[in-house]
């Protein structure tokens, strides 16, 4: 017997792939806070909280969103901490090197 594929859900919620579906167009806007709550008929925010909690997928992908955000702040501070640095002689005379082939 051949299994077949349920999108079963809890009563008055979206099917699995729905929500995967709308959790992950919106993703970004979630993690930045950017959904908002005021605005009458918006629940985009409640499906994806919802949708995250119970699935490992979308849950792990929320998790390299929010960690590659962090690393992104981390590198910009760097680089603008460095902006007012000069390079060295030694990256200079490899970069020439790199250039001139």
């Amino acid at each position: 017997m051949a299994a077949s594929l349920s999108f079963e859900s809890p009563a008055g919620a979206l099917p699995e792939a729905a929500d995967c579906f709308i959790s992950r167009l919106h993703l970004h806007e979630y993690v930045d806070d950017e959904l908002a709550l005021d605005v009458p008929g918006s629940a985009v925010r409640e499906i994806i909280l919802g949708h995250i909690l119970y699935c490992p997928g979308c849950m792990r992908l929320e998790q390299q969103v929010r960690s590659m955000r962090v690393r992104l702040r981390e590198l910009g501070d760097r680089l603008l901490q460095q902006a007012d640095e000069q390079p060295s002689a030694e990256f200079r005379a490899r970069v020439a090197r790199l250039l001139a082939g």
